[in-house]
């Protein structure tokens, strides 16, 4: 129904160049680019601003993104009322997370969700707590699921459950057995700290600096898959919450010890929606699902350890 000009300029606005969105569009850049300079004319006004480094959205531009957000929002509204008419959840779902959340947690919530509704569609996108603020507030994510940090003002977070960071250790470590350790005791190990996760590792950096320790940062990587088989094999201690790890938790590969005395053990996993945008049905069915998944993972047998703590 509606122009495919909306959905090139919404991608071009957020990727800052044509040929950016020409890639993930899967569209020919002169395509993408006539379209572009055809509305411009219709319009009498520049949408961006071209700049050596890329296209900037003039304030002209800024009010068509925010129409365009709109538009196709309502559209997605629309399909899915149209589909519950026929008595069925249709439409496509885009979810922003912590990549932790992809273990295990999110893609059992989507196979689930599929078995009930198979004519809904997902995307999931990964990024810490900033990234995924920032994508629920901009329309870019339905929905987003992270930790209890600042967020911007038309975002909401619900179904909030405790969800602490942990020192995350082999086995075999010497503070496998501990009942809670400090930041301090962490540093006099080598640490394995995550990357473009703000404010999490600022804090952890803060709290370090304040108690006179910073420790061996052995390896820092934006990336679980690569942190996991260093804490496997002893080499340092890691902070995560115990979502990425419920298999190795599970097992007993990696010990999961609660951190006292930082901020960082009080942290809260919830949801992430928009206050004014209008969810999709699709959308709504999957909020209720996951508030019913975080609430089970607050009685998950690998919080006990932290419960236990939180209850002396």
């Amino acid at each position: 129904m509606h122009a495919a000009f909306l959905r090139y300029f919404t991608v071009v606005a957020r990727a800052g160049s044509i040929r950016a969105a020409s890639e993930q569009l899967h569209v020919a850049s002169s395509a993408i680019s006539r379209q572009i300079q055809k509305v411009e004319d219709e319009l009498g006004t520049p949408l961006f601003e071209r700049l050596p480094g890329g296209l900037r959205l003039t304030q002209a531009g800024k009010r068509l993104l925010a129409h365009a957000d709109q538009t196709l929002n309502d559209f997605e509204v629309l399909k899915g009322e149209l589909g519950a008419l026929r008595g069925e959840k249709t439409g496509t779902v885009s979810i922003a997370s912590l990549d932790s959340l992809l273990v295990s947690f999110l893609p059992e919530q989507v196979s689930r969700y599929h078995k009930a509704h198979p004519k809904v569609d997902f995307r999931v996108r990964t990024g810490a707590h900033g990234t995924v603020a920032t994508m629920v507030a901009e329309g870019e994510a339905d929905l987003g699921i992270t930790f209890s940090l600042a967020r911007p003002e038309d975002t909401e977070f619900i179904s909030p459950i405790p969800m602490p960071l942990m020192a995350m250790v082999a086995k075999e470590h010497p503070l496998a057995d501990r009942a809670s350790v400090t930041l301090a005791d962490c540093a006099a190990y080598n640490l394995l700290l995550q990357l473009d996760t703000a404010p999490i590792r600022s804090l952890i950096e803060m709290e370090l600096s304040v108690l006179n320790r910073t420790g061996r940062v052995l390896a820092a990587s934006n990336n679980l898959l690569m942190l996991k088989p260093l804490i496997l094999e002893g080499d340092g201690v890691a902070f995560y919450t115990p979502l990425g790890m419920v298999r190795e938790l599970t097992e007993g590969s990696i010990a999961a010890v609660p951190l006292a005395g930082t901020r960082l053990g009080g942290l809260e996993l919830g949801l992430l929606v928009p206050r004014r945008r209008k969810l999709t049905q699709a959308a709504e069915a999957l909020v209720a699902q996951l508030t019913e998944g975080l609430e089970e993972l607050r009685d998950a047998p690998w919080m006990r350890k932290f419960n236990a703590l939180e209850g002396a």
